[in-house]
């Protein structure tokens, strides 16, 4: 959904290879730090947590049998309302 929804807002950086992730996931904010931060501070302000590396990363870890689908869809909304797509 990230790919085919924020294509433009978020750049996944975690590598795709299965033996060299875990489940968390790492988003490059495009336009950089300000833009960065300003969606991690707005998602923090909805209660949609994750956490946030210097200088334009925010990761989030949608984590099985804890999350649910609609978390992980909430997230992509929510950007979405963020970035006014």
């Amino acid at each position: 959904m990230v790919r085919a929804r924020l294509d433009g807002v978020l750049q996944i950086i975690t590598p795709t290879e299965p033996e060299r992730h875990g489940c968390q996931l790492s988003l490059r904010v495009a336009g950089g730090r300000e833009q960065g931060r300003s969606l991690f501070e707005y998602l923090q302000s909805v209660g949609v947590l994750g956490d946030w590396r210097e200088p334009d990363v925010i990761r989030i870890s949608p984590t099985p049998m804890y999350n649910r689908y609609r978390d992980v869809y909430r997230f992509i909304e929510e950007v979405e309302t963020w970035a006014g797509v």
